[in-house]
């Protein structure tokens, strides 16, 4: 602690000291004229259950808006795989479609698709909490915004933010006509429509309608045309949303959506084998680097998933200075994935099974109400509220076989359809059930004394009351009569200390604690249980406009402690099989972030994110081989960089002309703790041209041409090594583009 301690008190010291010399320059600043040419526009978010200035919250934040997200192509949370924002690191579970991997500052969970574990970083659309990482991967609809909370947020979003959270906002229905439909076409077959339809308020009830699909083929070609290829993509979509406001004061926001997928699995390569050179299949040959064809023809078939949603918000403002928000919400989930490994994980040799294809269902719903109590009363802001979510959830496994290798060991003879390993009758491989029921009070004050201007102190805290059980169903078919048990009641406060040095310019220091639930996992032949993971962490940051807002400076230091951690280990003779264990030292994580924006001239703006992560690995024993090892964090990048350019150029007679390029490290980290090196290192360099703003009989078009990975950089983001077997890679996608068109009336 001594340690934590000194590293906050010198980036403390640093950042009080940049504050005051950037003061004075700001001071300097403002005795010239105020510039016409514009500046850095302000950012609303609502990370602390109030709108603000994302200046003036004490928060290490990003946030991005719709015309930022178009920019980048973001149009669901797998679109930021390849670094567009560097603190989040996001990639696909084992090659799945739609199950993604969250994380931020080095706490990034490796395998949270089971029912019975979670996440280390909160995702929240519309104010809702998404239980499940299955399923993040879908198309999102007409998205207003996204914020990018980093560090632990545990006071007011609660579990499972040990990392951070991250929050989707979409656009609410406006009450008068309006159309917005954009439609583009790209290499690799894509298609994509999106169409988005306010109508005019009826009653007092304004109504909006969503809907959008994305189609794509693939991006390795499967030698059977049977089957399909691997990463085509399918998504679809809607979602209707209705605003009753009986009065001025009070409105009602229901929604229902519904999302479906549809896409297949990615494409694994072979790059080493630990298996005799004899007994290698002809076909297979070990090579680096992207293909476009597969090396056999085996079933690879769609991952068919489908989200939904019921939500109703209701606001009342009981007075100028006091809100009372009810958040209700019902959501359910099906998901199936079937992933193909093409003789990546299987024992070669004559007559041997062939194309392991492996199923997993997840079958979820959750229910959840919040209530929010937010107001301000003198020199005190406060919020306070509480939070009950109920989850049931089942998941099930199997390991399928496409075929055999022949008896020449030159080619593989497919079964009429797909056997499961272990024999018909032992089906399902594994499968659970649980039951989550989570309940909280939360509040959090800040006090600005009205005496002692530009300062704010804030205190908040949350008590969770967790229950978590479950049971192994099915082992190979028979119900191993296995069980678990969590249970957790906490208190996890945090306190937070800003000051203003001007209207502009603002410091904060921040302690926090938020916690990881405990629960089972269920790839472990006992269901062996594990304990939650608790997180400490100091924080200080600073936050600056200068210039007349030419220039934007916001940087946070953070150390933290993580207790407990979550550790998996791989059976070497059983791939499927799995356990976890907490680790019995304490970890310290820390680092730095800066987010930098620069608008030198009237419509031109720099942006440069800078993270810097120090996450050393953890000594853990290895429960099955009883050697100590060290576990990494998966997919962190010591230094990650992300850097953007807009121009809007001077306004034609027909519309305007808008460039944006944005460029991304990507790779450098350890994937996961069967390999013992890391990703190579890449650039993804993206544009977008785009001529706007062209009058069409009362409504405006929008024509743009895209491209991602310009450059068409290739690096491996997931490698993984069975021993005594080979080791699988899967590659980032090649150069995409397209052309879109958009009309909004």
């Amino acid at each position: 602690m001594t340690t934590g301690r000194n590293l906050i008190r010198a980036a403390t010291a640093l950042l009080l000291a940049t504050a005051s010399s950037a003061a004075l320059a700001q001071e300097g600043a403002q005795t010239a004229p105020a510039s016409d040419e514009g500046g850095i526009a302000e950012i609303v978010v609502t990370a602390q259950k109030r709108e603000e200035n994302l200046q003036d919250t004490p928060i290490s934040i990003v946030a991005f808006g719709s015309d930022a997200l178009e920019q980048k192509g973001v149009n669901s949370l797998s679109d930021l795989f390849t670094g567009g924002i560097p603190s989040l690191r996001i990639s696909p579970f084992l090659g799945r479609a739609s199950a993604v991997s969250i994380g931020m500052r080095g706490l990034v969970p490796v395998d949270a698709t089971q029912v019975t574990r979670d996440p280390t970083v909160g995702i929240y659309i519309d104010s809702v909490y998404v239980g499940r990482v299955s399923g993040l991967g879908m198309e999102m609809s007409d998205i207003e915004r996204i914020e990018v909370l980093r560090g632990p947020q545990g006071t007011l979003f609660g579990r499972n933010t040990i990392g951070g959270a991250v929050s989707v906002v979409t656009k609410r229905p406006t009450g008068e006509f309006g159309v917005d439909v954009k439609a583009g076409i790209g290499n690799y077959e894509s298609r994509t429509v999106a169409a988005h339809v306010n109508l005019p308020q009826i009653a007092g009830i304004a109504i909006k309608l969503d809907g959008l699909y994305s189609d794509r083929g693939g991006l390795v070609l499967n030698p059977n045309p049977d089957f399909h290829d691997y990463s085509e993509i399918r998504k679809y979509g809607f979602k209707a949303t209705a605003l009753w406001e009986p009065a001025d004061n009070l409105s009602l926001l229901y929604s229902y959506d519904q999302s479906h997928d549809k896409s297949t699995s990615n494409y694994s390569d072979i790059t080493a084998t630990d298996q005799a050179a004899a007994l290698r299949p002809t076909f297979i040959t070990l090579r680096e680097g992207r293909v476009r064809t597969a090396r056999t023809g085996v079933p690879v078939l769609r991952n068919p998933q489908r989200a939904r949603g019921h939500s109703l918000i209701a606001e009342w403002d009981v007075a100028d200075n006091l809100t009372i928000r009810s958040i209700t919400a019902w959501r359910d989930l099906k998901s199936v994935q079937w992933d193909q490994d093409t003789g990546g994980v299987t024992a070669w040799g004559p007559n041997r099974l062939f194309g392991r294809l492996s199923y997993a269902r997840v079958d979820q719903n959750q229910f959840s109400q919040e209530l929010q109590v937010v107001g301000d009363a003198g020199d005190f802001k406060y919020v306070f509220g509480g939070y009950y979510f109920n989850e049931n959830g089942a998941d099930e496994a199997t390991v399928y076989s496409s075929g055999r290798l022949n008896a020449a060991n030159n080619g593989v003879n497919l079964f009429p359809e797909p056997l499961p390993d272990g024999g018909v009758n032992r089906i399902p491989d594994r499968a659970a059930r649980v039951n989550v029921k989570s309940k909280a009070l939360f509040g959090q004050v800040t006090w600005s004394p009205e005496a002692l201007l530009g300062l704010h102190v804030t205190v908040g805290a949350r008590y969770t009351d967790d229950h978590k059980d479950g049971l192994l169903t099915a082992i190979r078919g028979v119900d191993p009569n296995l069980d678990f048990e969590f249970n957790s009641s906490r208190f996890d406060p945090m306190a937070t200390i800003a000051y203003d040095f001007t209207n502009d310019i603002n410091a904060y220091v921040k302690v926090s604690r938020a916690y990881r639930a405990g629960g089972a996992n269920t790839r472990s032949s006992i269901l062996r249980p594990f304990g939650e993971e608790e997180l400490v962490a100091w924080e200080a940051g600073l936050k600056a406009d200068l210039f007349d807002r030419r220039a934007r400076v916001n940087i946070a230091a953070y150390t933290s402690r993580l207790s407990n951690q979550q550790v998996d280990f791989i059976n070497p003779a059983f791939v499927s099989n799995t356990e976890t264990v907490n680790a019995p030292e304490k970890r310290r994580l820390k680092g730095v972030e800066v987010d930098l924006t620069l608008a030198p001239v009237r419509d031109l703006i720099f942006g440069v994110n800078y993270v810097y992560t120090d996450a050393p690995p953890t000594p853990v024993r290895n429960i099955f081989s009883g050697m100590i090892e060290e576990v990494s964090s998966a997919f962190t990048p010591k230094h990650a960089v992300t850097l953007t350019a807009d121009y809007t150029l001077p306004r034609f007679s027909f519309g305007e002309l808008r460039l944006h390029f944005d460029a991304n490290t990507a790779g450098n980290y350890f994937a996961n703790g069967t390999v013992d090196y890391k990703a190579d290192s890449a650039f993804l360099v993206n544009g977008r041209l785009t001529l706007g703003d062209i009058d069409v009989g009362g409504g405006t078009l929008d024509v743009a041409l895209w491209a991602k990975n310009l450059t068409n950089t290739t690096y491996n983001y997931f490698d993984f090594r069975i021993a005594t077997r080979n080791t699988t890679t899967r590659y980032n996608d090649p150069r995409t583009y397209g052309i879109e068109a958009r009309v909004r009336f």
